[in-house]
């Protein structure tokens, strides 16, 4: 069995671990703007599941500066809304604030 290895930026935060249909259900019919989707992810056996808005792949040697400045993007209140929205449909009404993050994962 061949190992994968991917790393993701994300604007968002980690909720309990939650099945991939219950997400899909929760997330669909969502206005075009601010989508929010997921990520699973950790090593093989023991994944973490992510509410994430603004996502992309991180190559290995590839880097990003992330200031404080981003973080005053005119997007970030209406990604807030859109996580917090997401998380609620979820059951989730209390979790961690939003912000960037690096998410390894191995599968």
């Amino acid at each position: 069995m061949a190992m994968r290895h991917s790393t993701y930026r994300a604007y968002g935060f980690q909720i309990p671990d939650t099945d991939r249909d219950v997400l899909e259900e929760a997330l669909k019919s969502q206005p075009e703007t601010h989508q929010v989707g997921y990520l699973h992810a950790g090593d093989y056996d023991c994944n973490k599941t992510f509410l994430v808005t603004e996502c992309e792949s991180a190559d290995l040697g590839d880097f990003k500066v992330i200031t404080p400045q981003a973080f005053k993007r005119y997007e970030v209140s209406a990604w807030d809304i859109a996580l917090h929205e997401a998380a609620a449909k979820l059951g989730y009404l209390v979790h961690p604030e939003p912000g960037w993050l690096l998410i390894p994962d191995l599968s």
